[in-house]
């Protein structure tokens, strides 16, 4: 019996929305079963039950508001099944928002996704939400803006009714693996990631017959080897995983994640052996590609550099970087003829087009396969193709090795100038090759810039001009050049003028831009040409205006980190050689002189010189990197040398001369604090001489200032000069902490200035209130505890405001300064917050502290009770 035959005795209406509804579930059924999606409740047979869950991570280990009680993946080689189980529990708000959907990717080309349960559980109770309607199938191309299509998929649900408090356990099985890869396994499994797992379990099923390979990374220990339905089984299992932050700057090839690579694979030479079976197309008629290589023949007069040099540059620009990386295709080039006929492919793609192209004039060219990610540590991995990322092309001539990457546009120079970016090691396509090769990676490009101020009288109507001549060369031109094509001449003109405005507020463009491109050399210079209304900047005094400049050049180049040791490594920016030269020429005479700067380490070189020229002020700057990263423990002084160079490259000339911008004092702010000070000085006075009442009893049986009160005591005395050291730190006193918030805008800048001058007044009545405390401490006023309890808290609230502020004047990783910040105060507000419970249950504090005042009634009042003593003894 059908299905519609069961509604035949509904009325007509209810049978045609029946037939709808059956219809609709028929198309949904119908296209996940297109898209290799399914669901059965009944998970693979293989698997090891794991009924256990884990424990839940301290709350400064969990983000977006739950964690993963349990995560769990199985792995058959040899059924080439992956099942995953995962448990999410929501601990707030947040946690119910970034934790209600589910969403598995996978290819259907070769793999089909089995749900197998779908559980919310709730005051220990689960409600099944495994309903195939509720999932929707779409493809997800997540590289699609990268130019790569590899024709994933997502199964995705949106769970209804999600409370704070569940629990959200889902199971599925993704069946199927890649054919490109034949039979061998090989893979990596992580037990850590950049939040806590309650409990984590992996293993994986493996033929006995295979002999795997193994390697572990950041301290895992070996796995639990069984055996299990003739199969041989490894097992990792982990309580309470690590949690991992990514800290600013890291690496690329940085991974302090614990992980384990297997691989069935013995010797790097199975992978050449795998690269040039999927790269074989021996068999090729290439009608196009014989047109095209008798084309390049004939330009190049059969000059083989030449050759090269135009081989190169066709596959670079003419062949568009888009990647069809479905199926077998992720890791198998595209023939050369089809990709020379449809003019685009991704890395492999026109890597393969290059080598055949130079291999038709017998140039020695072969395909290399890197990792852009773990450059430098590529070959502390197992031998696997899971290992590499990218494919490159290098020529090797008499023992030299030329690397070419055919995805970047716009190279240009001559052949023995050709680099590659560093990509760290490479593992050559070419038979008999059983080992990585170091690539050297040694460009040759610098950007010199000489920008000439042309500085009118403050009372001239005329404008201040501005040229500026760049030189770009080799890697710096290519650089230049592409950002040039992408975005056109009068865009990059735009954005030009707009970078100037930041500096100077009346600039604008006298003459266009002028580019020069000599592409044989590889050279490209600029000349910009700028008028400049109002130069001049008033300072505090009305009598003194001043004019700016930057070495914006070089301050591009460093990383701004805060001073503090941390494991992670530190990336540097590679090959980097810049020289700045800044003209002043000043309408006034005036000594423009200042101390020459060199700092020069293992990472790189600063330098700067200082000059004069009549009324020129020169400031020649000079910046190269040495190394691609510095290592954590290295940071702090880094951060020290870092602060030491930035203050060498802001400038500020008036007639009276050449100043850095951070060397003059802020007279304004040691005004505030020296007024405040003196102005609540009286009233402190007022508060030490109020008479309070005493009780007899507690001066007789006083106790002194002994034990935990000796540490108190040296905090009070230590107080003023705490705080008054805390705002030189700070710098407060220095034009420069008012003058140069960074990157926040003007109006923000404003404000940031207004809550500093908050900041700054509470802290000189806070002075006030320390010097007052010392008084009331060596004299043992009743009223020392409470006045004390309210200046440690007051503390407590002003190191937290500075700390914000400190935060927000950062301007750009709003996030990391200020948790940076709120980090650094947290010892402090914990020390103080240890006072206050000491000052408020000490017994001891309340027998110290008796006295009152004025003295001579209490001194008065303590003879009269001895002298009653004495009587009552004599009687």
């Amino acid at each position: 019996m059908s299905l519609l035959t069961l509604n035949l005795n509904y009325p007509l209406s209810l049978k045609v929305c029946f037939f709808f509804v059956i219809l609709f579930l028929a198309q949904s059924f119908a296209f996940a079963q297109e898209n290799n999606f399914s669901i059965n409740k009944t998970p693979p047979s293989w698997i090891v039950n794991n009924n256990s869950e884990g424990s839940r991570p301290s709350n400064k280990d969990v983000s977006d508001g739950y964690f993963l009680l349990l995560y769990e993946n199985q792995n058959h080689a040899e059924h080439q099944e992956e099942y995953t189980r995962i448990v999410r529990e929501i601990v707030s708000d947040a946690g119910v928002q970034n934790a209600s959907q589910i969403s598995v990717t996978y290819e259907p080309s070769f793999q089909k996704l089995i749900f197998h349960k779908l559980l919310i559980w709730r005051n220990n109770k689960a409600s099944d939400q495994l309903k195939r309607s509720k999932f929707k199938v779409l493809q997800n191309e997540k590289d699609l803006s990268k130019f790569i299509y590899s024709g994933t998929y997502d199964a995705f649900i949106l769970l209804d009714d999600v409370r704070k408090g569940d629990k959200i356990e889902f199971s599925y099985t993704i069946e199927g693996s890649n054919p490109v890869f034949g039979e061998k396994l090989a893979s990596q499994y992580y037990l850590e990631g950049s939040t806590s797992i309650g409990q984590l379990y992996i293993n994986l099923f493996v033929n006995n017959k295979k002999n795997l390979s193994i390697k572990n990374f950041n301290g895992v220990q070996p796995p639990k080897i069984s055996e299990k339905d003739g199969c041989k089984l490894y097992e990792w299992k982990s309580n309470l995983t690590k949690t991992h932050r990514v800290a600013n700057y890291e690496p690329s090839w940085y991974n302090p994640l614990k992980s384990v690579q297997v691989s069935e694979y013995k010797s790097w030479n199975e992978i050449v052996n795998w690269g040039l079976s999927v790269s074989n197309y021996s068999n090729l008629k290439t009608p196009l590609l014989n047109k095209k290589i008798q084309e390049l023949k004939a330009l190049s007069g059969s000059d083989q550099k030449r050759y090269i040099e135009l081989a190169t540059r066709f596959v670079q620009d003419k062949i568009r970087y888009m990647g069809i990386e479905t199926g077998i295709y992720s890791h198998r080039p595209n023939s050369p003829e089809k990709v020379l006929n449809q003019r685009y492919g991704d890395c492999k793609d026109k890597s393969l087009l290059l080598v055949y192209l130079l291999k038709a004039m017998k140039i020695n060219a072969s395909m290399a396969y890197t990792n852009a990610e773990t450059s430098i540590k590529t070959n502390e991995y197992l031998p696997s193709p899971f290992v590499f990322n990218h494919v490159i092309v290098v020529i090797e001539n008499e023992n030299h090795k030329t690397w070419i990457d055919p995805t970047i546009s716009n190279q240009r120079g001559k052949f023995d100038d050709f680099y590659a970016p560093d990509y760290g090691y490479a593992l050559i396509i070419k038979p008999g090759v059983n080992a990585l090769d170091k690539i050297i990676s040694a460009p040759k490009g610098k950007l010199v810039s000489q920008a000439t101020f042309n500085v009118v009288d403050t009372l001239s109507d005329k404008k201040s001009t501005l040229i500026i001549k760049s030189r770009y060369s080799s890697n710096y031109a290519d650089n230049i050049r592409s950002y040039i094509a992408e975005n056109g001449i009068s865009e990059v003109e735009k954005d030009y003028l707009e970078y100037y405005g930041k500096y100077y507020t009346d600039i604008i463009t006298k003459v266009p831009l002028k580019i020069v491109d000599d592409e044989k050399n590889n050279i490209i210079e600029f000349v910009e040409n700028y008028d400049i209304d109002n130069i001049w900047t008033q300072s505090e005094d009305p009598q003194v205006q001043f004019v700016s400049v930057y070495a914006d050049l070089i301050s591009t180049e460093l990383r701004k980190i805060t001073a503090k040791k941390r494991l992670e490594p530190m990336s540097l920016k590679q090959h980097v050689d810049v020289e700045q030269e800044i003209v002043v020429n000043m309408p006034y005479l005036a000594e423009y002189n200042a101390p020459d700067v060199k700092v020069e380490n293992d990472y790189y070189f600063f330098q700067l010189k200082n000059s004069q020229k009549d009324k020129a002020a020169i400031f020649k700057y000079k910046f190269r990197s040495l190394k691609g990263y510095i290592e954590g423990s290295e940071l702090k002084n880094y951060a020290k040398e870092y602060k030491k160079i930035s203050t060498e490259l802001s400038y500020t000339l008036s007639a009276g001369g050449v100043n850095t911008s951070s060397s003059d004092t802020n007279f304004f702010a040691v005004l505030i604090i020296i007024l405040i000070t003196i102005l609540t000085s009286f009233y402190m006075m007022k508060l030490y001489h109020k008479r309070t009442d005493f009780d007899i009893e507690q001066i007789v049986n006083a106790k002194p200032i002994s034990g935990w009160l000796i540490l108190l005591a040296i905090r009070v005395f230590l107080g003023p000069i705490a705080i008054l050291g805390k705002l030189i730190l700070l710098k407060v006193f220095e034009n420069r902490f008012w003058d140069d918030f960074e990157e926040i805008g003007e109006v923000n800048r404003n404000l940031l200035k207004i809550a500093f001058t908050i900041d700054l007044i509470a802290y000189g009545v806070l002075i006030s209130l320390s010097v007052l405390s010392i008084f009331l401490f060596i004299n043992r006023r009743q009223s020392f505890p409470k006045l004390y309890i309210i200046l440690t808290k007051w503390m407590i609230i002003l190191t937290l405001y500075t700390a914000l502020l400190s935060g927000l004047s950062r301007g750009s990783d709003l996030v990391y300064a200020i948790s940076y910040q709120m980090g650094a105060a947290i010892p402090s507000v914990i020390i103080s917050i240890l006072v206050l419970w000491y000052l408020k249950r000490s017994k001891k504090v309340k027998q110290v502290f008796v006295f009152s005042y004025p003295k001579a009634e209490w001194t008065s009042a303590l003879v009269n009770h001895y002298n009653k003593e004495l009587r009552q003894k004599e009687l």
